[in-house]
């Protein structure tokens, strides 16, 4: 049975630097975008979608999760237009790899979103990546799924924690990225997905992919907590950017 290794780190002290036209192009990059940023745009990013996209957006039951959904999908498909030099109508999504979402063709770029509460996360980059991103919401009652999503010694940790709700979040939003990232996603095995800090070995029936893997925690705001993970070649930090949305579209 193939071994895996997952490596779990934090980016204690992120940077978010302004996304210009020339910040194509780093091996792994994470964009924030602040949904009131998103708002005045609506309509042109909507003009982007394809009638696939639009019909998914529909059967979305609540209007604040469709607008996530239209937002994040027209987004992404301005960036990738960028890093494949493609028109965004022209892109293209087909079930790749586990069914995880991926471009059509051999372009190399690999993405993954996320989204909750008032942001939204893209990531991408050139290995397999996954992205996760969640509110820390005061009022969930976390404690209801230790015995089904976390070890023993993941349950340790996050109650002796200092703050046992954001330690909770941290390690739930590792898991939730690797298993994105890998196209595994979330099953009876989801304990058993690696979540504390530092390198561990498993199997690739617990992950659903072999080689290794890093998975990087990150502050996106207060009260968000994100992590990104990827199986590309070892780097310090991705490149962490800030998205507005005008500026894009008016590049695009």
């Amino acid at each position: 049975m193939d071994n895996v290794s997952v490596t779990c780190t934090a980016c204690q002290d992120v940077t978010w630097e302004g996304w210009s036209v020339d910040a194509i192009g780093s091996e792994l990059a994470v964009y924030r975008i602040n949904l009131s940023d998103v708002l005045p745009w609506l309509s042109p990013l909507r003009n982007l979608l394809a009638w696939d996209e639009i019909d998914r957006a529909l059967r979305y039951r609540r209007p604040d999760d469709e607008l996530r959904f239209s937002c994040t999908r027209a987004l992404l498909r301005l960036l990738l237009a960028r890093y494949t030099l493609q028109l965004p109508g022209e892109l293209r999504f087909v079930a790749g790899a586990n069914r995880k979402p991926a471009l059509d063709g051999t372009t190399g770029w690999q993405f993954n979103v996320s989204h909750s509460g008032n942001w939204l996360l893209i990531a991408i980059g050139r290995a397999q990546v996954g992205v996760d991103l969640e509110w820390v919401n005061p009022g969930f009652p976390f404690h209801d799924v230790f015995e089904l999503s976390f070890s023993h010694a993941e349950q340790r940790h996050i109650e002796s924690a200092a703050d046992a709700r954001l330690a909770f979040y941290r390690l739930w939003t590792r898991k939730e990225a690797l298993v994105k990232a890998t196209g595994k996603g979330m099953d009876d095995a989801f304990d058993q997905i690696p979540s504390l800090t530092g390198t561990h070995q498993t199997n690739r029936q617990v992950l659903g992919q072999s080689g290794g893997w890093m998975v990087i925690s990150f502050t996106v705001e207060d009260a968000y907590t994100a992590a990104v993970a990827h199986n590309g070649t070892p780097v310090a930090t991705p490149r962490f950017y800030t998205l507005d949305p005008g500026l894009l579209l008016n590049n695009a």
